[in-house]
Protein backbone atom coordinates (compact mmCIF):
# COMPACT_ATOMS: atom_id res chain seq x y z
CA UNK A 1 0.00 0.00 0.00
CA UNK A 2 1.31 3.46 -0.89
CA UNK A 3 2.16 5.83 1.94
CA UNK A 4 -0.52 8.38 2.72
CA UNK A 5 0.66 11.77 1.57
CA UNK A 6 -0.33 15.34 1.01
CA UNK A 7 1.31 16.11 -2.31
CA UNK A 8 4.92 15.08 -1.55
CA UNK A 9 4.76 15.38 2.24
CA UNK A 10 4.84 11.72 3.26
CA UNK A 11 7.24 11.50 6.18
CA UNK A 12 8.38 13.50 9.19
CA UNK A 13 11.61 14.20 7.24
CA UNK A 14 9.54 15.73 4.44
CA UNK A 15 7.94 18.10 6.97
CA UNK A 16 11.32 18.97 8.48
CA UNK A 17 12.69 19.78 5.03
CA UNK A 18 9.62 21.91 4.31
CA UNK A 19 10.33 23.84 7.53
CA UNK A 20 13.94 24.27 6.38
CA UNK A 21 12.71 25.75 3.07
CA UNK A 22 10.32 28.02 4.97
CA UNK A 23 13.20 29.22 7.16
CA UNK A 24 15.31 29.96 4.07
CA UNK A 25 12.46 32.09 2.73
CA UNK A 26 12.00 33.80 6.11
CA UNK A 27 15.69 34.72 6.30
CA UNK A 28 15.72 36.00 2.70
CA UNK A 29 12.48 37.96 3.05
CA UNK A 30 11.33 38.65 6.60
CA UNK A 31 7.62 39.20 6.08
CA UNK A 32 4.47 37.97 7.77
CA UNK A 33 3.74 35.29 5.16
CA UNK A 34 7.13 33.66 5.65
CA UNK A 35 6.98 33.99 9.44
CA UNK A 36 3.50 32.44 9.53
CA UNK A 37 4.41 29.64 7.10
CA UNK A 38 7.54 28.71 9.05
CA UNK A 39 5.84 28.47 12.45
CA UNK A 40 2.80 26.58 11.13
CA UNK A 41 5.08 24.05 9.45
CA UNK A 42 7.51 23.83 12.39
CA UNK A 43 4.77 23.17 14.92
CA UNK A 44 3.07 20.54 12.77
CA UNK A 45 6.22 18.43 12.36
CA UNK A 46 5.14 16.77 15.61
CA UNK A 47 1.84 15.70 14.01
CA UNK A 48 3.73 13.89 11.27
CA UNK A 49 6.00 12.18 13.80
CA UNK A 50 3.05 11.05 15.91
CA UNK A 51 0.99 9.91 12.92
CA UNK A 52 3.83 7.71 11.66
CA UNK A 53 4.90 6.46 15.12
CA UNK A 54 8.45 7.47 14.20
CA UNK A 55 9.22 8.48 17.80
CA UNK A 56 7.49 7.27 20.96
CA UNK A 57 4.62 9.56 21.92
CA UNK A 58 6.12 10.17 25.37
CA UNK A 59 9.33 11.50 23.77
CA UNK A 60 7.37 13.83 21.48
CA UNK A 61 5.26 15.06 24.39
CA UNK A 62 8.41 15.82 26.38
CA UNK A 63 10.02 17.54 23.38
CA UNK A 64 7.09 19.87 22.72
CA UNK A 65 7.27 21.12 26.33
CA UNK A 66 10.47 22.96 25.39
CA UNK A 67 9.92 26.72 25.69
CA UNK A 68 11.00 27.50 22.11
CA UNK A 69 8.76 24.77 20.69
CA UNK A 70 5.86 26.12 22.77
CA UNK A 71 6.57 29.59 21.38
CA UNK A 72 6.39 28.06 17.88
CA UNK A 73 3.04 26.53 18.80
CA UNK A 74 1.81 29.86 20.13
CA UNK A 75 2.85 31.76 16.98
CA UNK A 76 1.23 29.07 14.83
CA UNK A 77 -2.02 29.09 16.79
CA UNK A 78 -2.15 32.86 17.20
CA UNK A 79 -1.60 33.31 13.47
CA UNK A 80 -4.50 30.98 12.70
CA UNK A 81 -6.92 31.98 15.48
CA UNK A 82 -5.85 35.60 16.24
CA UNK A 83 -5.70 35.08 19.99
CA UNK A 84 -5.07 32.31 22.46
CA UNK A 85 -7.65 31.44 25.08
CA UNK A 86 -6.19 28.35 26.79
CA UNK A 87 -2.68 29.73 27.39
CA UNK A 88 -1.17 33.15 28.01
CA UNK A 89 -1.67 35.16 24.82
CA UNK A 90 1.72 36.50 23.65
CA UNK A 91 2.09 39.70 21.67
CA UNK A 92 4.57 40.68 18.99
CA UNK A 93 6.48 43.92 18.61
CA UNK A 94 8.29 45.24 15.56
CA UNK A 95 11.80 46.63 15.91
CA UNK A 96 14.17 48.19 13.40
CA UNK A 97 17.88 48.04 12.66
CA UNK A 98 19.95 47.85 15.81
CA UNK A 99 17.05 48.57 18.15
CA UNK A 100 16.71 46.21 21.07
CA UNK A 101 13.83 43.76 20.55
CA UNK A 102 10.91 44.76 22.70
CA UNK A 103 11.63 48.50 22.51
CA UNK A 104 9.46 49.19 19.47
CA UNK A 105 7.33 52.29 19.44
CA UNK A 106 3.67 51.48 18.69
CA UNK A 107 2.65 52.73 15.25
CA UNK A 108 6.26 52.95 14.08
CA UNK A 109 6.03 49.92 11.80
CA UNK A 110 5.51 50.78 8.15
CA UNK A 111 4.88 48.14 5.48
CA UNK A 112 8.12 47.27 3.73
CA UNK A 113 10.15 49.16 6.33
CA UNK A 114 12.56 46.32 6.98
CA UNK A 115 11.45 45.85 10.56
CA UNK A 116 11.52 42.52 12.37
CA UNK A 117 9.19 41.07 14.96
CA UNK A 118 9.91 39.96 18.47
CA UNK A 119 7.66 37.72 20.53
CA UNK A 120 6.74 39.19 23.90
CA UNK A 121 5.61 36.59 26.41
CA UNK A 122 5.44 36.22 30.16
CA UNK A 123 9.05 34.93 29.95
CA UNK A 124 10.50 37.92 28.10
CA UNK A 125 11.16 39.07 24.54
CA UNK A 126 12.51 36.83 21.77
CA UNK A 127 13.40 37.97 18.23
CA UNK A 128 11.24 35.85 15.93
CA UNK A 129 14.02 35.18 13.40
CA UNK A 130 16.32 33.88 16.17
CA UNK A 131 13.48 31.78 17.56
CA UNK A 132 12.90 30.21 14.13
CA UNK A 133 16.57 29.21 13.87
CA UNK A 134 16.52 27.68 17.36
CA UNK A 135 13.30 25.76 16.68
CA UNK A 136 14.73 24.21 13.53
CA UNK A 137 17.96 23.31 15.34
CA UNK A 138 15.96 21.55 18.06
CA UNK A 139 13.97 19.59 15.49
CA UNK A 140 17.26 18.61 13.80
CA UNK A 141 18.56 17.28 17.12
CA UNK A 142 15.41 15.24 17.75
CA UNK A 143 15.62 13.76 14.25
CA UNK A 144 19.31 12.88 14.75
CA UNK A 145 18.63 11.35 18.16
CA UNK A 146 15.92 9.09 16.72
CA UNK A 147 17.65 8.49 13.37
CA UNK A 148 14.79 9.94 11.32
Amino acid sequence: MAATSYFELRTPRDMLEKARRELTRLVANFDIDNVFNFFVTAWHIQDSILKTNAVPQSKVEAFVKDTDIQYARDLCDKGKHLNLTKRPDPSTDMYFGNATPGTAVPGEAIAGSGGKWALRSENGVVPVDELAERVLTKWDRLFAEHKL
